[in-house]
């Protein structure tokens, strides 16, 4: 049977000196805070504030009926 990654992982730092210990639980918490952080974004970001935005924008500042026009003149 395959070790898992767990396992695989406490085996190669049983032979480690301290030092660098150190440095593979101070790369384990950074990767815990990355993903805590993409996990918190991802569920406190509501769809609604992704709407919007290109109103303003030259490509869609003119009226909802001239930019389906443009749209269907592009794609002939």
């Amino acid at each position: 049977m395959m070790p898992t990654t767990s396992e695989r992982l406490f085996d190669a730092i049983q032979t480690l000196p301290e030092p660098l210990l150190a440095e593979v639980l101070d790369f384990a918490d950074f990767l815990r805070a990355k993903q805590m952080k993409v996990l918190s974004q991802s569920s406190d970001t509501p769809l609604t504030s992704l709407c919007g935005g290109l109103e303003n924008t030259k490509t869609f500042s003119a009226s909802p009926l001239a930019i389906q026009q443009q749209l269907r003149d592009e794609w002939r």
